[in-house]
């Protein structure tokens, strides 16, 4: 899905049934971000730099999918699963500040849990675009190996350099083979690869 559905986010009470059928295939929906932000950033004005892929569809998407937390789907859907590109759209890496805020806040409505839980448990990230090692260490230790994916962001991005910056990323063989294609097979449901056709994650894709 690539940021909001005619007009609307998708945790308006419209979209619940696509969550019910969602949760109920054990499907996940990856949110994406769109070609233009949803409104007008006044932070944006005169600083075309910040639009787009830089900086603004980051900062949407990720808030799309805080609205998706603070409206309840995650507690009304609880096997859900939402995928983020990107690292995870900044919100591994705010996920201390997220709880800390949320703290001293009043929500619409009350959650059952803290966001960092929502987003530990109910949310998959990609690596598509985002070629650092330190960004995926601190991923990882924010989220665990088990809910990070590898992607490449094509065409966008080079394929060639996303290969090489997964093969040399700081990580036991059982991690880096988690995040290279076991945590896909289990959640897009895919076909494992043959043991005798899987090469080394560091020797081979």
């Amino acid at each position: 899905m690539n940021g909001p559905t005619l007009g609307q986010y998708l945790d308006e009470p419209r979209f619940r049934g696509v969550w019910a059928a969602l949760e109920d295939l054990g499907v996940p929906l990856y949110l994406y971000p769109t070609s233009a932000p949803a409104g007008e950033w006044h932070v944006l004005g005169g600083r075309p730099e910040l639009a787009g892929p830089s900086f603004s569809w980051a900062a949407e998407t990720g808030a799309h999918a805080m609205r998706i937390i603070y409206g309840g789907v995650s507690d009304d859907h609880p096997g859900l699963t939402l995928v983020l590109g990107h690292m995870g759209e900044f919100l591994p890496f705010q996920l201390s500040r997220l709880d800390a805020r949320h703290a001293d806040i009043s929500p619409l409505r009350s959650l059952a849990k803290l966001p960092s839980e929502y987003i530990r448990q109910n949310v998959m990230i990609t690596t598509s675009g985002v070629c650092s090692h330190a960004s995926l260490l601190g991923a990882v230790l924010e989220m665990g190996a088990d809910r990070v994916v590898f992607a490449v962001d094509y065409p966008y991005e080079s394929t060639a350099d996303a290969v090489r910056f997964l093969r040399s990323a700081p990580f036991t063989e059982t991690d880096l083979a988690r995040i290279a294609h076991r945590n896909a097979e289990r959640v897009f449901k895919l076909d494992p690869v043959p043991t005798n056709r899987r090469t080394s994650t560091r020797g081979g894709s």
